[in-house]
Parts: structure tokens; C-alpha cells; sequence
């Protein structure tokens, strides 16, 4: 009787070599995957900054792009009065929503609660409407003609987002550090001359001069100074 003989040895080299390249091929389509996936499609997650997710303390953009459209800064006012104390009695009224400032002019005395973007302002002029308390917005518009005018907007935009944040009740005081160093390093609007040039030059030289730290005790005089650096430039 004959006996048939099988390498038992080479059958399995084969099926561990088979078993092997799958692997081989199931860990490449899954590594591809993963890269069209995470690198191809959301090329951020490569370690790149995002800026206009990945903001300072401060919260304002770094880059100057001209994008010739019109800007609007809301300035929330409570009332208008010539009696001193009518504006000492509307002061304590908002004050308990934020940090007021006044404006006289024509012996007349304006009580403000802030200024904010145009979206913001509305906000919270439905909020005190909803508390029975009324105001009206002063609105300040901006047209960005040339790349200066843009950077007078993002200074302006940058100051106002840290003097609002002391408005907050477990906000005691804001840094100015950063601010002061952005903001010099903005350079694009004082090299050509253009229209508002003087405006900027004024605007990063008074954010230059800024107290290393802000206060609530000293917030209106902020306040003051940015409306009327908005009311010589914005049209009304």
C-alpha cells in the first residue's frame, strides 16, 4: 500500500504568509482612510493656527484685509438730561447692567451704557427693554476705504472687547499687555496716505499709553475717548 505524503510544513507557511499580506492590506486602507480623512479634508488639524478660532485673551483678529463694507459701532443710550441729578439717578439704573459714561454737550448730558457691535447692542437693548428699561442706540458707521480704515476698525473693535468684558460682575480687571503689542505691530495703514491716517497714528498712540491694567474705575474715561474718536470719524 502507497502512501500519499503531505508537507505539512510548507501548507502553513503559506496560510501565515496568506494571513500576513491581508493584514498588511487591511492596516493600508485603514491608514489611508485616516489621512484623507483628518490631513486631505480638515487640513487644521495639522498643527496650523487658526485665528479666527484660535484667539488671544483680548479676542481680536491680527490680520489687516480691506474688505470694503461698511462697519457699524452701536453706542446703548439710557437718556438725555440738564438736570445733574437725573443723570446721577440714571447712572445707578444701568449701572447694575454694566459700567455707564456721559457725554456733554449743548449743556446737555447723555447717559451711555457701553458701545458694542451692531448685533450685541441689539441684544442687549432687548434685554433692558425687557426690564422696563429704555434706550435708544446711537449708531456709528464706518466705511473701509482703504486697508487704514480697516485697521482703525479692528484697534476700535479690539479696545471695545476688553473694556466690555469688565462689565462682567467676576471680572475685576483686564490686562493690556497683549493689546498694546498687537497693536503695534500693525503697520499697513500708517505707510500710504490715506484719509484717516492721523486717526490711527492717535488711536495707537492713546492704546500705547494704556495702564497695564484696566479697572471699572476707569473704564468710562475709555469709553469717552472711543466715542468720540467714532463720532469724528463715523458717519451717524
Amino acid at each position: 500500500m502507497k502512501y500519499t505524503r503531505y508537507d505539512l510544513k510548507k501548507d502553513n507557511s503559506t496560510k501565515t504568509f496568506v494571513i500576513f499580506i491581508f493584514i498588511i492590506l487591511l492596516s493600508a486602507f485603514i491608514l489611508g482612510t485616516f489621512i484623507f480623512q483628518i490631513i486631505v479634508k480638515n487640513p487644521v488639524n495639522l498643527g496650523y493656527t487658526n485665528t479666527s478660532q484660535n484667539k488671544t485673551e483680548s479676542e481680536y483678529e491680527s490680520n489687516s484685509v480691506l474688505k470694503n463694507e461698511d462697519v457699524k459701532f452701536v453706542a446703548v443710550q439710557g437718556g438725555i438730561y440738564k438736570d445733574r441729578n437725573n443723570v446721577e439717578k440714571e447712572k445707578e439704573v444701568l449701572s447694575k447692567h454694566g459700567i455707564p459714561f456721559c457725554i456733554t454737550e449743548s449743556g446737555k448730558t447723555r447717559v451711555f451704557l457701553g458701545i458694542f457691535s451692531e448685533d450685541d447692542a441689539d441684544k442687549i437693548m432687548k434685554s433692558l427693554r425687557e426690564q422696563n428699561i429704555e434706550t435708544s442706540p446711537k449708531v456709528f458707521t464706518i466705511k473701509q476705504d482703504d486697508i487704514c480704515d480697516t485697521e482703525i476698525i479692528q484697534i476700535i473693535d479690539a479696545n471695545l472687547k476688553i473694556l466690555n468684558k469688565l462689565s462682567s460682575e467676576d471680572v475685576k480687571s483686564i490686562q493690556t499687555v497683549e493689546l498694546k503689542r498687537w497693536c503695534s505691530s500693525i503697520e499697513k495703514g500708517e505707510a500710504g496716505n490715506y484719509r484717516n491716517k492721523s486717526i490711527l497714528k492717535e488711536l495707537k498712540e492713546y492704546i500705547n499709553k494704556l495702564p497695564k491694567e484696566i479697572t471699572k474705575d476707569n473704564n468710562d474715561e475709555n469709553y469717552v475717548y472711543l466715542f468720540n474718536k467714532l463720532n469724528k470719524i463715523g458717519s451717524n
